[in-house]
């Protein structure tokens, strides 16, 4: 509590006082005696009088002015200026009296710097959160309300007067600080006895609480500057929810302080007179941290300047030991700081590690007797807010229920950019990028990072990298801490992703980032299964940091090892899927990492791991117990955290009529230990049947809804009696009041409702956080003491059987047979409503899809959408040899290209009649585009046909819309400007798209990978782009098609023959970066066989081509068969050849076997178009 002596009374909003007794806001009454002898001795020299004069006097100026009524020199502050006869008057304002003067200008002196040690002594003071109100007549219903008010009314101020009149003692604690003034709870001793003026106002209808959200708004409201022009709605509350200002501070999680520090705006409380001037005032000196100083300009009242000012904060921690308070910073700076007086100082959040094992931080501690006031309360009719329901009145007022976390070990969170732990240089560029600040997982996840220590962060932030990107970048800017390592070139750092196309996202920002810190060089590591490749890798001087993926990392290390003898930091991305798709690979280099800094002359270096994922597994129980030393754990997603926490899954399938005997027999009639069970439920009509079922059962039940709140205390005060063995209580409530019970404790929890949401189902498990186990123990060692989940699932649920499924899964329970077969049945529903979806483009590129569960696309083959498109009078060929050229590259296997068809090539005949007709002056451009519609385009000499897939508009009227078009006879697509596109005549649009989709079959990525690597893609496409191909047809659906193999063949017409340059599913192993696939195809003809699609027989129409040369003048004057189309059926012996078995390329070894003559050698020097007939069966 603060000593007052009341100065000066404007209003409970505006009384000016000064601070008495022992507090960190008080300068010692010496100082100030001090200060004002050597003030008038000082100005009373009357040979300094010309010196000291100012030369010119504007509002708002600090100053020395001589008051006639107290006969001393006072600081002061020019509030106006008025001319007279002779000279100015000013009216000033007694800095340290808080007294309103005239003061002729003669009598103004500048002040002296060293005069502005000392604070102002008087200081402002405001009620917290409580505003005027007035009586509101609305003659259009014939109603008469009391709504908040701008001014205070006279009787209020009045009676405030009498109030500080009448008593012996004035008090008050301290709540927050916006700008010049300290908003408090004052307490007034009249007749011994001790009442609260904020809340004897709100009772006599002079005031009423208000949120401090809605302070700011009403301020906002009074400056003009603003230009609001409509008039205020406010909004109407029941005082029995608003007298108490435990639901109106607006708590934001991203503002919380440790209940032992205060934190406040230094602009309304450090002066600015701190620079360089140290006087002889003060006897002695005092700390910065325990000296609040006001500022100079903090009383003027100038928008202009209040406008202008900058908001920084100092740290008043361990200064103010009577204000034992927590404090909630608002999302923005700049704004009033809140701090709970009524939150005592042993809170949750000041909970030391070892004195719970688990730290459960974030969570909102409410006075227990705050429930009870605000139901006692007798007059709440005054502003009763008519058509809302105490329950939402109680939560519009406490704000959202904060951010949940679980925590292995206590962390202060960071809430801004500038109390976060990075480097000065990353917190700039965080600002230039507009970075909005910290969120609730990096706010807990950027300090134990950047104090180097092991890290396990489980969120739904698995996309953002920069929750451990930039801390680790702010530890490698250190450098003292690596000179104990080798002076030898090898990372510091290494990043391990699951694949390379989030590998190559973080590299991309760590380039971006690691601009605002020293030179790190990164370097991006994929590397082949060639051992060569990794035995030739080098890393650039000065590499700090790599970015790599398991598989590569691992094969670096077996080749070169003494590259990581510097590696300090190991950081998994997606650390969930690192181990389900490597685990043998992330476990070989954990071991190696523990290996490395085991040695004794590492002991001073940092070793650190972090690992980062949204699933918690039992691959992450066994890093942490392994191979980290003490880490902190950060859980944001609560559903994770019972994984962490050991809380037993448990599912009940039931037909939704018999839902409550099922909850019956999932309740534990006989427990062998105290038991806390809540079940949850979706409505207040199912809360009320959940009750009366579970005591027609003979046993008690709570119950709590929006219409109970009124019982909200005693259900509280029922919950939190300590049970004896064997005894429990059950509580069946919605989950709207869970934030307001604020739970931790339960031992069971019941979901008779199926949760709303992933976030939803968290919140519920929350409730057991305190019985959270860390470790996982034997079922006897922790018999009926571990938590227990209950879902009830019906047949209403059945949408979200397959999560409930993956989720048991990975907590390893026991799953009901049932449960499978439910879910699959689920599956083939769902499948059956992808019918017209297209279909899986892994399952058409691989032969299978990851997850069929979450694929959104369809599996199965359509007879009726899958029949092969017609290019023509002909449909696609579905078996035989075909020649194409591939004009668009999708990756290395997939491409857009033509059919090249010698006997009826009906494309080359469009495009010489297109070239015929836009050659003649018919280019004529099109003035208005419609989507979908179909245009000529030209590209050099070319003309193509192109269709309108999307028009984008911009701002500026004279520049030309950005049209997104394809070539629908190639398959690529292109930004085009709207005077590109020419008319097309209509006899130009008969021809069908010629585009085709060509699929190579037989091959996939290497390392798990899903998506092709950059670097083999580029390689395909410039081997194959553009090119004649010959290959054969697997399979054709829709306008797909499935070849295998596909070669390039090269004419020797002076020898009268044929050879394969190459083979493209040879090129792909050979780079390392593929392997084979051998169940591509045999997975393809079972979704045909399985659709009922009878495989056709191959005709003698469609054959490879023949490999006998042709004359050499026959060469000069016709392109050859194998160049223009399908060929005339093979001699006798290349039949044979076709049948005869012969191995296959099936790794990158050989891979190497279709190359050209003079790399694989046969009789004569060339490979002939035999090997290919043989080989690729």
């Amino acid at each position: 509590m603060l000593q007052l002596l009341v100065l000066k009374i404007e209003d409970p909003g505006c009384f000016w006082v000064i601070i008495k007794g022992c507090s960190p806001f008080l300068d010692h009454d010496v100082d100030y005696q001090k200060l004002n002898s050597a003030m008038n001795d000082f100005y009373n020299s009357t040979c300094q009088d010309i010196e000291i004069k100012p030369l010119t006097l504007e509002e708002g100026q600090v100053c020395v002015v001589y008051c006639e009524e107290l006969k001393c020199w006072c600081r002061a502050i020019v509030k106006s200026i008025t001319s007279s006869a002779d000279q100015y008057l000013a009216e000033c304002f007694l800095v340290d009296f808080a007294k309103n003067i005239p003061v002729k200008s003669k009598n103004i002196r500048v002040v002296v710097e060293s005069f502005m040690q000392l604070p102002y002594r008087a200081k402002k003071f405001s009620l917290y959160c409580t505003k005027p109100v007035t009586l509101h007549i609305d003659f259009c219903r014939d109603s008469t309300d009391i709504v908040p008010a701008k001014k205070w009314d006279n009787a209020a101020i009045q009676y405030f007067q009498n109030l500080l009149k009448a008593t012996t003692q004035v008090e008050a604690r301290l709540c927050a600080v916006e700008e010049d003034t300290f908003e408090v709870y004052l307490y007034v001793t009249i007749k011994d006895e001790k009442v609260c003026v904020n809340d004897d106002l709100v009772a006599k209808n002079y005031a009423c609480y208000m949120s401090p959200t809605k302070n700011k708004n009403l301020d906002y409201l009074e400056k003009p500057r603003l230009n609001i022009k409509s008039t205020p709605s406010f909004n109407k509350l029941n005082p029995a929810l608003t007298l108490w200002p435990m639901f109106l501070q607006g708590k934001d999680v991203q503002g919380m302080e440790d209940s032992h520090g205060v934190n406040f705006p230094a602009q309304s409380l450090q002066h600015t007179w701190c620079k360089g001037i140290v006087g002889d005032l003060r006897p002695t000196a005092t700390a910065q941290d325990k000296a609040v100083k006001c500022n100079m300009d903090s009383l003027r009242d100038s928008p202009k300047n209040k406008s202008e000012k900058k908001h920084h904060c100092i740290s008043l921690k361990d200064t103010n030991k009577r204000v034992e308070s927590s404090v909630y910073w608002p999302a923005k700076r700049g704004i009033t700081i809140y701090a709970d007086p009524d939150v005592p100082e042993a809170s949750a959040l000041s909970q030391k590690s070892n004195e719970k094992p688990l730290g459960l931080t974030e969570k909102k501690e409410y006075d227990e007797n705050s429930c009870v006031k605000l139901l006692q309360f007798l007059n709440p009719d005054p502003l009763r807010a008519d058509g809302l329901s105490d329950l939402q009145q109680l939560q519009k007022l406490k704000g959202l229920q904060p951010p949940m976390v679980v925590l292995r070990n206590k962390i202060e969170p960071c809430l801004t950019i500038d109390s976060s732990p990075l480097s000065a240089d990353l917190k700039k560029a965080l600002q230039r990028n507009k970075f909005p600040g910290p969120s609730h997982t990096e706010s807990y996840s950027w300090p134990p990072i950047a104090r180097g220590c092991d890290v396990v962060v489980i969120s739904h932030c698995e996309s953002n990298p920069l929750l451990y990107l930039l801390p680790v970048l702010t530890v490698l800017q250190t450098g003292a801490c690596y000179k104990s390592l080798p002076s030898r070139n090898g990372p510091l750092a290494v990043i391990v992703c699951p694949g390379w196309k989030k590998a190559q996202f973080i590299f991309e920002l760590l380039g971006e980032y690691s601009m605002s810190s020293r030179p790190l060089h990164p370097v991006l590591l994929t590397i082949g299964l060639h051992k060569e490749e990794a035995k030739n890798t080098k890393l650039p001087r000065g590499c700090d940091v790599i970015v790599t993926t398991p598989y590569s990392l691992l094969r670096l290390l077996t080749c070169q090892s003494l590259l990581f003898l510097r590696l300090c930091h190991l950081i998994l991305d997606e650390v969930e899927v690192l181990f389900l798709e490597a685990n043998e690979q992330m476990f070989a280099i954990l071991d190696n990492f523990k290996k490395n800094i085991e040695v004794e002359e590492r002991v001073s270096a940092p070793h650190q791991i972090v690992a980062v994922g949204v699933h918690w597994n039992k691959h992450i129980e066994h890093l942490i117990k392994e191979f980290m030393n003490d880490p902190y754990i950060v859980i944001t997603a609560m559903e994770e955290a019972a994984l962490y926490g050991n809380v037993q899954q448990v599912v009940h399938l039931c037909l939704e009529c018999e839902k409550t005997s099922s909850l019956l027999q999932a309740l534990d009639f006989i427990p062998s230990q105290a038991q806390k069970t809540l079940i949850f439920t979706c409505s207040v009509a199912e809360t009320e049947i959940v009750c009366k079922v579970v005591e027609s059962s003979s046993i008690f039940c709570l119950k709590m809804h929006k219409e109970m709140i009124f019982n909200l205390q005693n259900v509280l005060e029922q919950w939190k009696k300590k049970l004896s063995s064997g005894s429990q209580i059950i509580l069946a409530l919605t989950d709207d009041c869970v934030p307001l019970l604020a739970i931790t404790d339960a031992t069971c929890v019941i979901h008779f409702s199926f949760p709303a949401s992933p976030k939803v189902f968290g919140g519920r498990l929350y409730c057991m956080s305190d019985q959270f186990h860390a470790e996982q123990g034997s079922p006897a060692e922790q018999g009926d003491k571990k938590a227990k989940s209950v879902l009830l699932l019906t047949e209403k649920d059945a949408s979200h059987a397959v999560g409930v499924l993956r989720y048991l899964e990975r907590a390893d329970a026991k799953v009901p047979a049932e449960l499978y077969e439910f879910t699959a049945g689920v599956l083939e529903a769902k499948e059956d409503k992808k019918a017209g979806m297209p279909l899986c483009p892994y399952l058409k590129a691989f032969g299978f899809c990851k997850d069929k569960r979450i694929c959104p696309d369809r599996h199965r083959i359509n007879p009726e959408m899958d029949l092969p498109r017609k290019l023509s009078s002909q449909a696609l060929p579905s078996f035989g040899y075909i020649k194409i050229i591939p004009f668009y590259i999708l990756n290395a296997t997939n491409y857009f290209g033509r059919i090249v068809d010698k006997h009826m090539d009906l494309y080359a005949t469009l495009n010489a009649e297109m070239n015929e007709y836009f050659k003649d002056s018919n280019k004529t451009t099109v003035e208005k585009v419609e989507k979908f519609g179909l245009y000529g385009l030209a590209e050099k000499t070319l003309f193509h046909r192109v269709q309108v897939l999307e028009v984008s508009q911009k701002e500026d009227a004279w520049a030309l819309d950005d049209i997104l078009v394809e070539f629908i006879d190639e398959g690529r697509t292109g930004l085009v400007t709207r005077d590109q596109l020419l008319h097309l005549p209509e006899h130009f649009h008969t021809l069908p798209p010629q585009a085709v989709e060509f699929i190579v079959c037989r091959v996939k990525p290497a390392d798990n990978e899903m998506e092709w690597n950059p670097k083999v893609t580029r390689y395909i496409h410039h081997k194959i782009v553009g090119k004649l191909h010959d290959a054969k047809v697997i399979l054709a659906l829709g306008n797909t098609v499935w070849i295998d193999p596909m070669v390039h063949i090269t004419n020797l017409s002076s020898l009268k023959t044929s050879v394969i340059d190459y083979n493209v599913r040879a090129e792909i192993l050979s780079m390392g970066m593929g392997i084979d696939n051998p169940e591509h195809v045999e997975q393809l003809k079972k979704l045909r066989e399985d659709a009922k699609i009878p495989a056709c027989e191959e005709s003698l129409s469609q054959t490879p081509p023949r490999v006998t040369g042709t004359s050499p003048a026959q060469d000069q004057d016709h392109p050859s068969e194998e160049q223009e189309g399908q060929g005339t059926p093979p001699p006798a012996e290349d039949a044979a050849c076709l049948q005869s078995p012969q191995p296959e390329d099936t790794g990158a070894e050989g891979g190497a076997e279709s190359k050209t003559s003079s790399e694989t050698q046969k009789p004569g020097g060339y490979l002939v178009f035999e090997r290919w007939l043989s080989s690729n069966r």
